[in-house]
Parts: C-alpha cells; structure tokens; sequence
C-alpha cells in the first residue's frame, strides 16, 4: 500500500516526506543475512519482495546527503576477490544511493559528509566496475544503477564520453553474441566455489534480494536517457555504432541463445523511447528543455531502431515475433511516417504469400498489434485508405484449419473496432488528384530529419475510394465466420465436457468482434446483415456449431436488437412450439452429454432464442412477451430432457435479469447524437482513432434503467414461474423422504431445482443483499473491494453497501418484502432437501449436485457472484492488455468506457454481497453443504467444496461453526474414513479456513494437532494431501506477539483526538485491553501446542512422515521472545540418536535453532555474560586501530612468528572489512581471555530448564558414540553422493559454543575415532562435520580450552590429512571453508601452522595425490581469509614453483591454481576513510581506478618472470623429434594453467596485465599438434583473451602485442592470430581507439595477398566481421583500394600452355585474388541489405568468374551466400539494380538449364 501511494510523484514530493534509509537497510539486511536464533526466516524472506518494491519508490525520498551515508555503510563491505555476500552488497548500493535530483533552489553540496553532488561519487560507481569486468550479475545491478542515476538527473548530470563509451561496451557484452566459428564463449559468471560460505548461514547468503537481473532493459533505458543531442561521440553515434554490429545476429537466419535477449532490448528501447518522449512533452515536464529530446535525434533513433525491428519481423522464435510487433507499435506511435511506410509494403507481401505461412502468421500478429496506431486519422492519415484493403486481403486468414492465423485476423478486426473505425461506405467525388503516391516512397528515400508533407485531398479521396470495398467485405465476413462456427467442435458434442482452449478462445473472439463490427457498421447493411443471419439460423441445426452460433446470435442481438428480435426471435418460438408439439424432449433423462436425434432442432432453435433474451435492454422484449412466457414454459415445465429444460431455466434467469438490471446500454465508439449526424456520416473516417476524455460531457454513457413494463413483467415471471415451484419442491421432499426414488421422479426433481436456482439468480436485481442500509447515493461513486478485489478497476474500500440499481430498495414495500419472502421459502425448501439428502446418505448424484448449487445460490448470489466477477475482472483485464492507453492524458475508446462502466456496476453488486449476516438460514444451508464436503462421492465433494468456498467469501462468520466439524473428521481415528478425510483436507486448504485458522489461536492448534495425528489412514492421497495442507500453511505460521505499547507519536495523535471526541481514549483503551486478553489467550495456547507437539514426537507410534509435519511446525513456532520448551528441546536432543535419517536431520536442525536461542536470550538478560563482553564496536579511524592500514594484512604472519601484540590485537571476523576502505567503526572481538571460564557462563532463568534438558542428554554417558554411530551411517542408495552436512556442522557449532571444553571433553573419544577411520566414507564425513563444527564453535571460548583443544586436535589432523583418499578429501575441504569463513584467521593459528608449516608441499615425493592434497587444503585458507593470509603462506617459501614440470597433471594443475590464488589474494586497496576512498576515486578521471589489472606484488612479478623463464630455458632444450613429454611441454601446462584460472574461476587482474606478455609463446604452444592438451590449452587461453572487456588502456596494449604476432613467419601462426584480432575487435569495439582499429584493418587486408591460400581465406573471414563494425569512410576506403586491384585484367592463357612469364601471371593472380576477397568482404558483411555501392561491387565480382581458380570459386561462394541472405527479400533489393545489373546478376544466381 505505502509503496503505491510513494508511486504517485504527482501527489508527493521530496519536500513532503522523508525517509530514513537505515531502517529499511537494516530490515533488509537481517532478512537476507538472518542470524540461526532468528525467528520466521521463510517468512520474512517471503515479504521481501514487497519491501524491495517499497524501498525502490522511497530512493527519491531519501536526503540527497544519504548518499554518503551509504557509502560509508556499503564501501567497507567490498571484498571483490570472494564472492561472500558481494552480490548482496552491490544490489544494497544500487537499492540505497539516491539517485533522484535535488529540489528545485537547493545547490549541491560537492564536497564534506553531506555532499549531495552525484559527480563526486560517479567515478566511484566506474571503478566498482572495474573489478568484475564481464561479470553480468554485477554488470546489471551497477548499470542499473547508473541508468537510474541519469534518468532521474536529466539536465543536471551528463555522463562524458568515456564514460559512455564504457557503459556501451558493457552493454555490448550483456548480449554474449559470438563472433567468430570456433571461438570460446566466455562464462557469463565467474565461478567462486572455494569462496563462497554461504553454506555456513541458515538462509543462503548468496540468494541475493529479489532483484530484476534485466540487462536488456538498463541498457535500453540508458540508451536513451543519455541521448540529448547528435554531437560526435555522443550516445547517438555510439548506438549507430552498435546497430551496425549487432545488425545481422537479427535476421531470422541467425537464431540462437541471444536471440530473446537481443529481442527484449529491442522492446524495451522502443518503450523507453516513447515514454520518455511522452513525459517531456506533458505541460508539467520538469526537465529543461535543452537536456529533452529533439525531433530529429528521436526520428534518427526511431530509423536505427525500425531496421533492427524489421529483420526480427519473421524471427523464428515466436516470443522474438512478439516482441518486434511491439517494438513498431512503439515506434509508430512516435513517427507512423517511418514505420509505416516500409511496414506496410512488407506486410502485403507477407500475407498475399501462399506458401510460407509463418510470414503470414506474423504479419496477422503484426496488423493485430498495430491496427489501433494505422487506424487513427489523427495520428496517421495515409493509414485510413489501407483499412479496407488490409481486411479485405486478411479474409482468407479466418481459416477453421488454423486457429492462429484465424485468432489474429479477429484480432485485427476486433482492435480496428475499438479504435472507432466505422463500416460504412463513403462517395469519392471525381477523379483522384494528380499527385505522386507518397504511400510507395521508400524507406531510404524518406527525409528523416522531418517528416514529410501531406497532400490531404489525395489521402481523403483514397480513403472514400476505398470504403467502397466494405460491403463486399461484409458479406463475406460473415460467411467464414460462420464457417468457422458450424466446423469448430462444440462441448455439447463432447462426452467429457471440456473444450479446447484454442478453440473456445476462437469461438469469443469470433463473437466479439461480430459485436463489435455490427455496432460499427453502416445501416445500409442492415438487410444483408440480418438476412445472412437469418439464413443460416434456419438453415443449419447441427448441434457442432450450436454453442458458437448462440456467441453469434448473442453478439447480434447485443448490437442491434430490435433488428435480431424482429428476424429471429418469432422463429425461434414457433419452431420451439412445432417440435415440442411433435413430442420432442418429452422423455425424462438425466444426462448432461447424451442425447437423442430428435433434439437436436429443439435444442437449436431454443439456444438462439436464449441468445436472443440476453439483451442489455428489457424494453425490447415488452413487445414479444407472450412468446417469450409460451416458450419458457414449455421448455422449463413441459420438457422432461436436461438439456432442453437447462435451457429453459436459463431462459428464465437471463429474461428477469433483462428486465430488472441497470447496465450499460449497447455503445457504439461514438454517441447516438454523433453517429446520427450528416456531417459523421460523410467524414466518419476522420474521427477514427479519436476517444473523447472521460470528463467531457460528450463521453456519458447510456443505462438501461428498469421501466414500470419491465419490473410488472419480472413479477410476472416470479409468481408464474418460481413460487409455485417451491410449493411442489418441499411437497416433494415430504413424499419422497422415506422412499426410493424413480428415474422420472429423479427426473422431475432435478427440474425443479434447476428451475428454482434459476428463478432466485433471476431475482438478484430486485433487491439489494440483507445487511447494512443503502445510502441514497447515486450510481457514480467511487467503488470498493476486499480482498477478492486486488487489482480491479475500480476498487473499493468502502465498509458498507453501496447503491446498486436495485429495483426495490425500501424495505417497508410491499413489493419488498414479497421478494424477499420468495427468497426466504426458496432458502427453507432447500435446506429442508439438504438436510434429506445428508440424512438419507445416498441418492442420485445429479440431483445432490443441483441442491448444492441452488444452496449456494441462495446464500451468495445477488445478481452476481464471485465466479462471474472474477471472470469479468479477468476480461477487463485481457482487454485492457491489448489497447495501450496513453496513462499521461485521460482518453479512452467509449466501447471500454462501456465495460468498465458494466464492470464498475458489477463490483458494486458484488461488494454487496460481503456484508450479508450469518442468518440461521444461511447458517443452516451452509453446515448441510460442509456435510456434503465429506461425501462419499468425488463429484459431489468437489461442487460442496466449491460452493462452501464461495460462501465463506461473501459471508465470513459462516466459516467459525465449521472449523471445528472438519477438523474433527481428521481426528476420527475410531471411524476413520478416507472419503470425508479428503472433503476435510480440501477445506482446511481453502483459503478462507486457513486464513482463519492461522491467523485464531481458537482454531490453529486444533488444526495442527488434527494434521499430526492424522496417521491412521494409510490411503496414500489423504497422506498427500496431509502433507501438502502442511507445507503450504507452515510457511506463514508465527508465534504470538505480546502487542508493543503505543509510541509517543500515537500517544499525540489519540491525544488531539481526543479533543474533539472523548470516546477515543475510552476505544483506545478498549482496545488495548482486548489485545492483551487475545495475547494471553494464544500464549497459553501456544504453550500447550508445543507440548502436544513435542508428545507427537515422542510418541514411539509416531510415522516419520507425520513426525517431520510436527518438526516443521515446530521450527516455525520456535520463538526467541519466548523462552524454549524444556520437554521441546529434550526431545530433539533425544532425536539425535533416533534410528531414522529424517528424524536426526530435523532435530540437528531444530535444536541448533533451539541453543542459538538460548544463547541469544542470554545474552539479552545479561550483558555482562562472557561471551557478551568480548565484543566490541572498534573505533576504525584511519585504520590506525589495527596498526597501519596496509600493516593489517600482516597480522596473521606476526602472530605466527610469535608476535604476541599481533595475537593480542582485536579479532576482525569480516573478510571485507578493510579491503577496499575502513570504516569508521567495526565490531571486533577481544582476544581469548586466559583461565578457563565458560562463555556462556550465565543462562538466563527462563530458559534454564531448557538449556538443563539439553546438557543432561549431551553429557549422558555413550551418547556421543551413539550420535557417531550413527551420523556416520553412510548412505544406501547409490545415487547419493556423501556430502558435507552444513546443518549437522551447525548442531555441533552450536552445541560447543554453549557448553564449551567440558563438552568436547566428552564427545573427544568418539570425534577421534571416527577420525581414524580413514577407510570409511561416512567416517570421515561425519568427524569432518564434528570438528568443522567444533572449529567455529570455539570462538568465545577462554584460552586454556583453546589449548586444550589444540594439544589434542593437531595431532589428530596431521594424521587425518596425511591419510586422505580422494573421495574424502572433499569433506575436509569443506570442514575448513566451514570453520573458517568469516572469522578472523589468528583464531585459527596452530591449525595454519600445521597446514602452512608442518605439512609443506613437496614437489620431489613420489605421492602425486598426497601433494596435490596439501595444495587443495592450502586453497582452503585462501578462499577463507583471501589478503589476510597472503603474506604468511609466502613467508613460508612454498616450493610451488618447483611443480612447475611435475610429471603428474594433478599436482600440477592444483599448483598453478594455488599460485594464482596465492598471488591474486595479494591485492588489497585500503583505503583508511570512504570520503578520502571516494576524492581519490575521482582524482583518476572520469571511469575511477581501473581496478581491472594489477601487475602483483615484487614476488608475484618475480614469480611469473620465473615460470616464463624456465619454460623459455626448456624450449631451447628441447631435441628435436622428441616422443614423449618433456619439462617444456609439463612447464607449458603449468604456466597456461596459471593464466587460465585468472580467466575460469578467480578475479582476473594478473592474467589481463601479464597474458599478453606471453602472446608469442601462447602463439607457438597452439602449433603443439602432437599434444592435445597442451594445444587446447594455448588455444583457450588465446580465445579468452580476445574475447575479454577490457579498459582502454589495456585493450591497446593487447590489440599491439596480437598485431605483433602478424609478424611470425610462421603462416600457422599468423592463420590463428587473425581471427583473434577480428574478435578483440568486435569484443572491444567502443574500447579501442580509432587508431588502434584502423591499423588492425589496414593489417589484416594486407594479409589478402599472403601466399598462403589458408592465410588469406582467414583474413578474408576477419576483414569481414571487421567490416560490419566500420565507418562508411572506412567502407568507401576498402571498396577503392581493392577495386584497383581488378583494374588490370589477367592475359589470356590458352588452356594447357604456360605463361610466357609464370611469375607474373601468378603474382597477378594473387593480386586479383585479393581483390576479389576484399570486395567479397564487403557484399557478406551486409547479409541483408543493399547498400549503396553494392551493385557495382556485384558487378566487379561478376566479371572475375571467368578467371582460373581460387579467383572463380571465391566468386561463386560469394554469389551463392548472396543468394541465400537475399531470397526472402529479393522482391524489394531487386528495386536497388538497374537493368543491366540484373541481367548479370541474373546469369549469376540462376542455374542454367540444360535444354535453354
């Protein structure tokens, strides 16, 4: 609620409130990083979406000088070389920083804590970037966050060019296209799994805010908010510049996994275009006028845009299509000029084409989506003389044999109706004007700068002209459609009643639009119309087009009904009369699908007749009353069949609802005044497309409001046709109570039923539901809704009822109280036959069915009920989808003026109905439907279930006296049966009932009780259906909450309330009083649920199924306001030995919970506890509290050299902290206290019998042999893996930190044996878990348990690590990220010394897993403590570089990756303030620190020169012809390796700054053919390269040292280097200087004229792709350079003699060649357009085809892919040759014949 009201910028501004952002970052922050002893994380996580939602709309109302603030909060929490929480804390900055511009008259503050200036922390924003380059997640979230920033700053903040250029190149890389064959594709994430710990939390950390990852659409949006001007550089030349590049990967040809992303930001380009262009022209736009957007930049763009949007029209993938509707639909709204022109010509095409249905079916879609933008005159002029032609050439679409195509030419019709098109044919007065067809100007001829002047007499002739084809079209209209009826099944023809959806949605839209183009057409079509109607009627009767033709029917007498009455109506009657006469439907039968023949013309002509009565307008049927009465009775009381008297009762609702109902009358798009006027008619044309504004006088509606005639004649129908039926029903009853009935009897009573039901639906408008009084209100007033009303226009909020058009609303009347009498005995005779048919226990289905219905109708419907408000809601809906309203001006088409007018009446009718009494009646009728609901009869427990569910949700209180009856029926074990089990199960499901039970704590324990003991029925679905009824309401169970006292800003407000009414303290009083009593109730409540819970579970006759339902309740109720359940907490420390696996998990699970709790609670109650006192929040000012800023990376390794102030210094457990800057306060740690006191050394008193439980089991003698036992218990199956258990490492984290060292004294024998047990799997996994748990539970432990521990641990684990296997290693792997993952690394110093220093990497032992397993466990302490353990692993001197030629592949690929990671966690920034992080940011420029490289420290340089060297000194050893490995090809892999894991797992600073210094032996390595690993080793390390985003400066170091490699003599060498330059060029494109790109073009055409054939296909292929991203000067360049090259022609050489100079002619050859490769380069780099130059450049080609090969081969393969790029828009580029082009064109691409 509160974010929609912040959503209203036009109602709230900055000025008017503001929001603290720190408690909203606080809430969020604790949902998504919950602690284990918080309460409710589902739960919590579940809202938070919501609260996402909110703080996105509160960003503008924080203060502008918050930004800072957020800096300092989020700055400090950066730590970019783990990926721990660094997702979360990107997507908190982007949510936090203000982005909205400061009020009007308040200056920036560009400086100090309470700078508000966006300039001076943009640069930070850049060098954030930086760090992740190529990392999408973190690419979208601060992408978003600069788009944001500028469209909120428009006029104020302009971004510079290199910043643009950035932003662009990122942009470039969100759609991951690929460039050339072959090339590797980058991961669009870098995988971290050694450093993520987020396993160690109780809600993954990783999981993130629900933020919308949608790359597409920030890049659009900044796309456009950044476009001001067309200056160079700018965002208009560099959108130009991407067009061109990605331009081809749109055509259909070029599908693949970019395709919907390329497709999205297409759409969302068009959408922001036009919203932003919307927005400034509004008379209150804010933005100055300089910073909007001009005419010609927009048309430029929407040109760009239209030609991606073309090639994507016939797209493969259907959303694509979509998408690409969309988009012109955007852009035609800004300039229909543009898109309609080019548009149109290719949509003719496209649907006059037979052959290739998928380009008709688009161009349908396309029409359907575009018909409301081509049909407004205003808008688009030349668009009104395609109408006719268009629908005209869409007839054939209407097709039975293709619902699709048929769906959208209704679609179009439907849509062009809505927009005010009228059917009606105008005069042309003489010839057409002499002027030229602007309509068949091409696109590249139109002037784009402005649009084109308008000849308005041509364009209105041709529009009169071409109205002439509306009656032709008409008639034939009409004539498929019913084709379409008379062929589509129906569900009356179906055994199984159901219809496909397909076709029923045909079957609406067919009808609708029928309405609709009736109400549009002209009357002199009225006689056409009415008879081909009329003549179809009459002429079919076949009961498959029965159902579409009563849609017909009903759409005609809605649009003209006194003409369909006159036409049809009498027939109907007479022929009803005739049939039943003859003695059809006569015999009694109970079937809803079988019939008899001769029913079929019954049934017919009585469906067209109830079509005919469902009119908006009783008046019309006055004059056919007798008729109408005559053939009503007959149907209802004469006929014995179902479906002739179902209809018959239906008649009789649908005649009284006519009569007595106000509704919108028929409309038309324009008022009756309008559409009768002379001057409309004669120039309707110019007023399609105009929608007058919902406030003028000319848009009111007309209602039908009941006469005097009308209402006589309901009463009529009522005392006729209803009230004597109930006499007969409850005669019935009486005879019949004791007695089997017949089938005629059965018969007969089911008619009476259905006739009643139809009777009291009938009498919903005549008065108004019982409840609250009216007020004498009119019909206008705002409308309100419940809970049922989410997203209804319009909705109410209302707590009374309002005026609905009754007819009676005096409840004095007579008339009154008749109606409400019928209504009473109705209610009387049904309960009455309820209550027979639950007694009796039996009887016919059908009619148990009917009674339910009827029940339901005569407690819940008035008129409407809630399955017909949903389902016109949900039509409102539709429809409103698919007419984009323009939201900044109040115009709507009258026809859905008229639907939401109908719609507004309804919602009154039903908001209505929500405030009914539970009267005895309703009451009574109800419990004997809840009986139902426990029926032995699936059919008859699904329509009690559905009626009680309707009933609940009009009349509330009718649920409480059920509750407890179906909770009862689970309770039953005496009488257990499955049925009813079922029929209670799907009630307590509903929605209403578990609302009411989770929200009363009279009702919660009941249900869940009944849930957990519901195990004595052993049918599998009533266990599923316990199961799911759990699940779905566990998420949203809550402990009670004692209610908080008022604060003082309540206490003001009851206060100034008080002033003027004196009752408010009292009611507030009250009030406060009834909280507290409902408290204490659920609280006692509460208490004995527990406890009951806790006996279930305890119960030894407990299943494992029903006790994991009572665990899952448990762990939700479990609080930490309340103190833990003594009983509760026993138990599941009993449960950790129980023999079954789910039963130990959800106890490990609830008790770590349980402890965390007690933990907390005491903690609470007494600060000065031990554990409490040890923390502290640290003042971090400069960093000077933990030594130097940069001295605090050397910490770890002072502490290990004995330096005891190093040890002595406060714990930092936060790895982030001081990584990038130091905050101004941490929270810190005091260093183990000496003695050996308990950190938990005071419980508190209410939660001591708890904590009394659990020591009592934990110290019990053999309880931890037995919890070894049996959590080493391996598994069974063999498709599960054993895996690190992070909630049984949490139990034993939990359990030692509460009872510390005298804990471990007792667990130590068993942890130790399962340690020993190196042979066994389970083993280890289980004593992994124990002490990775034992490891992080130890960190408020004194020091004496610290050396205790230690004394015995190490020795254990030294023998533990060297006995590892490798389906072990990985659990201790994990132990180790358990323990150490956010905590500081001095806790942890005797186990670093034994991993560092007592187990040393060896590369000489002969044990290569036993090594490779030192350097994993050694990765462990990077991934954990990344910088802070660097510089004591190097001080060690690790012989890693003594692996470089291991002869095993294991040791060395885990040695290149402890290298890299040792080397890459060098790399801190330290920052000692944020304001001093932020100023030194921006002192770099524009973009910030480029932190995307990074040379490393003196040893890593030292490192990598060694490798480098080594592999050099190898390679000059290497003997030629060598078999076998040898040190150079070892030492190679090491190196690559080193490299490539900078690229596929790790921050890649040192492989961008020290890769390309190894190109040439990169280079050289690929040409290892003999070894397979070692090539594709170089070779992906190549790709990566290449394909990388890099920063400018490094991109030109890269492009010169690939170029350098063009120099190899190797022509290997050379073939695979250019196609990485053509890659780093596409990669690169708005990264690499001008310079830089011309000089790799110029080169790679050099390499045109190599020698080498392969060298030249290869640079052929590069100089294509090159030339897609260049200029037309460029273009222009390369078409003159080699066009000079074919001046001179070859001699001609007779075949079989030589040259008279070889050498010449071949050099010749080759020069020639290269021309022809170079122009070939330019016709495939535009696949799909002609440009310009093109057909000469064809012709040049063509000329060369008879030169000797490779000349004539490259020709052919260059005319061929012109021919299959250009087939299926040949019929428009053929327009861009001249004759004689296409003469030699066509002897190129055609084939010749043998016989020409």
């Amino acid at each position: 609620m509160l974010a929609r009201m912040l959503r209203r910028e036009d109602r709230l501004t900055a000025q008017d409130i503001t929001f603290d952002w720190r408690k909203l970052y606080d809430l969020v922050r604790n949902i998504v990083v919950p602690k284990i002893w918080q309460d409710n994380p589902i739960q919590q996580r579940s809202k938070l979406k919501n609260i996402v939602d909110l703080i996105c709309e509160a960003n503008r109302f924080f203060p502008q000088s918050a930004a800072m603030e957020v800096f300092e909060e989020l700055l400090p929490q950066i730590q970019f070389n783990s990926m721990d929480r660094q997702i979360l804390t990107v997507q908190l900055l982007t949510l936090f920083v203000p982005t909205a511009r400061p009020p009007k008259g308040v200056e920036l503050v560009t400086s100090g804590p309470q700078s508000t200036d966006p300039q001076r922390w943009l640069p930070t924003i850049f060098s954030l970037w930086s760090f992740n380059l190529r990392t999408s997640v973190f690419d979208a979230y601060l992408m978003n966050l600069v788009t944001t920033l500028v469209l909120e700053q428009r006029g104020q903040l302009k971004l510079t060019n290199e910043q643009l250029r950035f932003v662009f190149a990122s942009g470039l890389h969100f759609f991951n296209l690929p460039v050339s064959r072959g090339a590797a594709t980058l991961p669009r994430n870098i995988s971290m799994q050694l450093r993520d710990s987020s396993g160690v939390y109780r809600m993954q950390a990783g999981a993130g805010l629900p933020l919308k990852e949608e790359r597409a659409h920030s890049f659009a949006r900044f796309i456009v908010y950044t476009m001001h001007d067309e200056s160079s550089g700018g965002t208009l030349e560099l959108f130009e510049q991407l067009v061109q590049m990605i331009e081809s990967f749109y055509h259909p040809s070029n599908n693949g996994a970019w395709s919907g992303l390329l497709a999205r930001f297409l759409r969302h380009l068009a959408k922001e275009l036009l919203q932003r262009s919307r927005a400034e022209a509004a008379e209150d736009c804010e933005v100055p006028v300089d910073a909007r957007l001009s005419r010609s930049v927009r048309r430029r763009l929407v040109v760009l845009v239209r030609t991606l949007a073309m090639l994507l029209l016939f797209s493969k993938g259907e959303d694509s299509v979509s998408m690409s509707h969309s988009t012109l639909k955007h852009l035609a709204e800004l300039e229909p000029d543009l898109i309609f022109r080019p548009l149109l010509d290719t949509l003719y095409t496209a649907i006059d084409s037979v052959t290739e249905t998928h380009r008709m079916i688009s161009a349908m879609r396309a029409l359907a989506k575009l018909a409301t933008t081509l049909s407004t005159f205003a808008h688009y002029p030349e668009g009104a003389q395609h109408i006719a032609p268009l629908l005209t050439l869409t007839l054939p679409g209407i097709d039975v044999n293709d619902p699709t195509k048929s769906y959208f030419a209704l679609s179009f019709i439907h849509n062009l109706c809505h927009n005010g098109v009228v059917f009606d044919e105008l005069l042309a007065s003489g010839d057409m004007p002499e002027v030229r067809s602007i309509s068949k100007e091409s696109a590249e001829d139109m002037d784009v700068s402005e649009p084109p002047e308008l000849d308005m007499n041509q364009i209105e002739w041709a529009t009169r002209a071409s109205t002439a084809q509306f009656e032709a079209w008409i008639d034939q209209y009409l004539r498929r459609v019913f084709a379409l009826m008379d062929n589509l099944s129906s569900s009356q023809d179906t055994s199984n009643n159901t219809n496909s959806s397909a076709d029923m949605k045909l079957v609406l839209m067919a009808s609708y639009s029928i309405e609709l183009v009736l109400k549009q057409c002209g009357s002199r079509y009225y006689p056409m119309i009415s008879r081909l109607i009329t003549q179809f009627v009459t002429s079919i009767t076949s009961l498959s087009a029965v159902e579409g033709m009563h849609k017909v029917v009903n759409a005609f007498v809605s649009a003209l009904p006194e003409l369909a009455h006159a036409s049809l109506l009498s027939l109907c009657c007479e022929r009803i009369v005739e049939e039943i006469d003859n003695g059809v439907g006569l015999t009694p039968s109970l079937s809803r699908f079988t019939r008899t023949h001769s029913e079929t013309t019954l049934i017919w002509f009585a469906t067209m007749l109830l079509a005919l009565v469902e009119c908006s307008d009783g008046q019309h049927l006055l004059k056919y009353k007798s008729q109408i009465v005559h053939a009503m009775k007959l149907l209802s009381g004469t006929c014995m069949s179902r479906h002739v008297y179902n209809i018959g009762g239906q008649m009789l609702n649908c005649v009284m609802l006519t009569l007595t109902s106000t509704t919108p009358c028929h409309t038309r798009s324009v008022p009756d005044s309008v559409w009768n006027d002379a001057e409309f008619r004669d120039n309707h044309f110019r007023h399609w497309g105009k929608h007058p504004n919902v406030a003028d006088d000319s848009f009111s509606l007309e209602w039908h409001t009941p006469s005097e005639q009308e209402i006589e004649f309901a009463q009529e129908l009522m005392r006729e046709m209803v009230e004597p039926r109930i006499g007969e029903l409850a005669a019935f009853i009486d005879s019949a109570d004791k007695r089997e009935l017949s089938n005629t009897e059965n018969v007969e009573l089911n008619r009476l039923v259905w006739v009643l039901r139809c009777g009291v639906r009938g009498l919903g408008h005549l008065v108004p539901p019982p409840g609250t009084t009216i007020a004498a209100d009119d019909l206008t007033d705002a409308l309100v809704g419940g809970d049922d009303a989410n997203g209804m226009p319009p909705r109410y909020r209302l707590d009374r009822q309002v005026p609905g058009g009754y007819v009676f609303t005096d409840a004095d009347s007579s008339e009154y109280g008749e109606v409400m009498d019928i209504r009473k005995r109705v209610g009387l005779a049904t309960a009455q036959a309820l209550q027979c048919v639950v007694g009796r226990g039996d009887g016919n289905v059908e009619n148990i069915k009917a009674l339910i219905l009827l029940g339901e109708s005569v407690v819940c419907y008035y008129a409407v009920d809630r399955p017909q408000f949903t389902s016109k809601r949900r039509a409102w809906n539709y429809g409103i989808e698919g007419f984009a309203m323009d939201n900044t001006i109040c115009e709507m088409p009258r026809i859905y003026a008229s639907r939401r007018a109908q719609l507004t009446q309804v919602s009154r009718l039903f908001h209505n109905t929500r405030f009914m009494p539970a009267s005895e009646l309703f009451s009574d009728i109800s419990a004997q439907i809840a009986h139902l609901c426990l029926s032995a009869y699936s059919e008859v427990r699904s329509y009690a279930v559905s009626a009680l569910d309707n009933i609940m949700a009009v009349v509330p209180q009718i649920k409480y006296p059920l509750i407890p009856m179906f909770v009862a029926e689970l309770d039953a074990r005496d009488e257990s049966n499955p049925e009813k089990m079922m029929g209670a199960l799907r009630m307590l499901d509903s929605l209403p009932i578990r609302r009411a039970c989770l929200r009363d704590w009279r009702f919660f324990p009941a249900m869940v009780l009944a849930l957990c003991r519901a195990q004595h029925e052993d049918k599998p679905q009533v266990k599923t259906m316990i199961r799911n009824t759990a699940v779905t309401q566990v998420v949203y169970v809550v402990a009670p909450v004692e209610p908080v006292p008022p604060g003082p800003l309540l206490e003001q407000m009851v206060n100034a309330l008080d002033g003027a009414n004196t009752d408010v303290s009292v009611a507030v009083a009250k009030s406060r009083e009834t909280c507290a009593q409902r408290y204490r109730y659920a609280a006692s409540e509460y208490t004995r649920l527990v406890n009951e819970l806790v006996g279930i579970l305890r119960d030894a006759g407990t299943t494992w199924r029903f006790a994991a339902i009572a665990g899952y309740y448990l762990d939700q109720l479990t609080s930490v306001r309340t103190a833990p359940e003594e009983q509760l907490v026993g138990t599941l420390a009993e449960y950790l030995t129980s023999d079954l696996m789910l039963f130990r998990e959800s106890a490990a699970l609830n008790l770590a919970q349980a402890i965390g709790m007690i933990k907390k609670r005491s903690k609470l109650s007494n600060p000065n506890i031990a554990a409490a006192q040890r923390r502290q929040q640290l003042d971090m000012r400069d960093g000077r509290a933990l030594g130097a800023p940069h001295a605090y990376a050397d910490l770890c390794e002072r502490a290990l050299d004995g330096d005891t102030e190093a040890a002595q210094t406060p714990l930092v457990d936060n790895p982030a902290c001081g990584w990038f800057v130091w905050p101004k306060t941490a929270k810190v740690y005091a260093a183990a206290p000496t003695g050996d006191a308990l950190a938990f050394d005071s419980i508190e008193e209410a939660s001591r019998p708890a904590y009394n439980a659990v020591r009592s089991v934990l110290f019990a003698d053999g309880k931890w042999a037995e919890i070894a036992r049996l959590f080493s218990v391996e598994s069974t199956r063999p498709s599960e893996e054993e895996i690190f258990g992070g909630t049984r490492a949490g139990l034993f984290s939990q359990v030692f930190s509460l009872f510390g060292p005298p804990l471990l004294e007792r667990a130590w024998t068993a942890i130790e044996g399962l340690a020993r047990e190196n042979e066994r799997v389970g083993a280890q996994r289980a004593a992994a878990e124990m002490i990775g748990g034992l490891l992080r539970g130890t960190k408020h432990w004194a020091q004496s348990g610290l050396d205790a521990m230690w004394t015995q641990l190490i020795p254990l684990l030294d023998t533990v690590f060297a006995r590892l296997a490798p389906d072990t290693l990985r659990f201790w792997q994990a132990a180790l990220q358990y323990a150490f993952a956010r905590r500081d690394p001095r806790r942890y110093l005797p186990l670093i010394r034994l991993i560092v220093y007592g187990r040393p990497f060896d590369p000489q032992a002969e044990a290569p897993f036993a090594e490779a397993a030192k350097l994993d466990i050694l990765r462990a302490l990077f991934g954990a403590w990344d910088w802070r353990i660097a510089s004591a692993v190097v001080a060690s001197r690790p012989r890693f570089l003594d692996a470089l030629a291991h002869p095993y592949k294991q040791v060395r690929d885990a040695a290149a990756i402890a290298m890299y990671t040792l080397s890459s966690a060098e790399f801190s920034v330290s920052y000692a303030r944020v304001d001093e992080a932020v100023d030194d940011l921006a002192r770099y420029g524009p973009l910030g620190r480029d932190f995307s490289q990074w040379a490393g420290s003196s040893r890593t340089q030292a490192l990598i020169s060694e490798m480098t060297q080594r592999v050099q000194a190898w390679k000059a050893e290497v003997v030629p012809l060598t078999v076998g490995p040898t040190n150079f090809s070892r030492g190679s892999k090491t190196l690559l390796s080193f490299f490539f894991v900078g690229f596929r797992f790790g921050p890649r600073r040192l492989t961008l700054d020290h890769a390309p210094n190894i190109l040439q032996l990169l280079s050289e390595l690929q040409e290892h053919h003999d070894d397979d690993e070692l090539c594709r080793l170089a070779s992906s390390n190549l790709e990566f390269l290449s394909q990388v985003l890099y920063t400018a400066n490094l991109s030109e170091i890269v492009g010169a040292r690939l170029l350098a490699l063009l120099d190899s003599s190797m022509w290997h060498v050379v073939n695979k280097a250019l196609p990485l330059l053509c890659t780093l060029t596409f990669a690169n494109r708005f990264t690499l200087s001008r310079e830089i790109r011309a000089r790799i073009l110029d080169t790679t055409s050099l390499f045109l004229e190599h020698d080498q054939i392969e060298v030249r296909q290869a640079a052929s292929s590069s100089l294509t792709n090159m030339v897609k991203c260049a200029s037309s000067n460029v273009i222009f360049d390369i078409n003159t350079r080699f066009s000079a090259k074919l001046q001179r022609r070859l001699p001609r050489v007779r075949y079989g003699r030589t040259p008279k100079d070889p050498h010449a002619y071949s050099k010749l050859v080759l020069t020639r060649h290269a021309g022809v490769l170079g122009l070939s380069c330019l016709v495939l780099a535009f696949p799909y357009t002609i440009p310009e130059w093109m057909p000469n450049v064809l012709v040049q080609l063509a000329e060369c085809i008879d030169d000797p090969n490779p000349i004539q081969s490259t020709v052919q393969r260059t005319f061929a892919e012109f021919r299959r790029t250009h087939m299926d828009t040949w019929h428009e580029d053929r327009k861009r040759f001249s004759t004689s082009q296409l003469d030699i064109l066509t002897d190129m691409l055609v084939s010749p014949c043998y016989y020409a």
